[in-house]
């Protein structure tokens, strides 16, 4: 779908949308912008990124399905106790 139909879709819905409260949320959307609402990272969520970056650079991480894995087997391991 392009640009044109996309907005023709859209225009179309709004006007036969009888919900005041969401019309009245797409309009505060709509004039906000996109950009208004970025979220902006803390020093700590930025130091943990950093991190983290840093672990996947040096490999030293681990693979969801090794997670996966032994997050298994210590359930089965609990499960014959």
């Amino acid at each position: 779908m392009n640009t044109i139909e996309l907005q023709n879709n859209i225009i179309r819905k709004i006007l036969n949308t009888k919900d005041n409260q969401l019309l009245r949320y797409l309009n505060s959307l709509l004039t906000k912008g996109v950009n208004s609402n970025i979220y902006q990272l803390s020093d700590f969520e930025r130091e943990i990124i950093k991190e983290s970056l840093t672990d996947y650079k040096n490999e030293s991480v681990i693979s969801n399905d090794n997670v996966f894995s032994k997050t298994e087997k210590w359930r089965q391991g609990e499960k014959s106790t």
